[in-house]
């Protein structure tokens, strides 16, 4: 199995994983834009940001809603919208931030409850994976793990197939069927971790950041 041979790679990372940056103002900018008196995203960006830059890894996600939920909610949301968000889409997730920090306070989450997410405007599969997977939270008993375009592409390669045999049987439906992918995909990393002693955040960091171009030359990716 391909997995087999990055295990070190894997196992340990040169550099904090999932790392976005975007800058202050844009982020004033928008909120300044919205009919709120809430000032809860402000008091975040005045608290967080460095040089008017908001900084974040993974762990410092976590770290922050270990600290404080509400703190740790505004910070996946910042987190995980790097490039910025529709206004309207910002408006009513500041709205219903107290919605979102109840939810977020679930430890395990079931099908209804990442519904319940993914209902949320500016919320796809994707950016709930990171929500769950940067507050510590786990999906039918299973760690949550970052799926995206990059990591989509890595396990439906021909190359990862055996390593994600779940995966397999719901090849080019990550679109079409979200949820049962998003499922699959992690049963397959628990197997994965279970059988290679890692952790989920060490795998989706490896099939992000280096799958690809470490499984090259398999044609499916070269021609992605």
């Amino acid at each position: 199995m391909a997995i087999n041979a990055h295990l070190q790679k894997i196992r340990k990372p040169k550099t904090p994983t999932w790392i976005t940056s975007s800058r202050k103002e844009m982020w004033l900018g928008l909120l300044d834009r919205l009919n709120s008196d809430d000032r809860s995203f402000q008091n975040f960006l005045e608290e967080y940001a460095t040089d008017g830059d908001i900084t974040l890894a993974r762990r410092d996600v976590r770290d922050i809603f270990a600290q404080d939920a509400s703190k740790g909610v505004i910070a996946t949301i910042i987190w995980s919208h790097a490039r910025g968000i529709r206004v309207n889409a910002l408006s009513l997730l500041v709205r219903d931030l107290p919605t979102l920090i109840t939810l977020m306070s679930i430890s395990d989450f079931d099908q209804d409850e990442l519904n319940e997410l993914l209902a949320q405007p500016g919320i796809s599969v994707p950016t709930a994976s990171k929500m769950l997977s940067a507050c510590g939270k786990t999906y039918r008993r299973m760690t949550a793990a970052i799926i995206d375009d990059n990591v989509i592409q890595a396990i439906e390669s021909t190359s990862l197939a055996e390593d994600f045999p779940n995966v397999a049987k719901l090849r080019h439906k990550s679109r079409s069927r979200p949820m049962p992918y998003y499922e699959a995909y992690l049963k397959d990393v628990a197997l994965i971790c279970e059988e290679h002693d890692i952790t989920a955040d060490m795998l989706d960091r490896y099939l992000a950041e280096h799958a690809v171009q470490d499984l090259t030359p398999d044609p499916e990716l070269q021609s992605a």
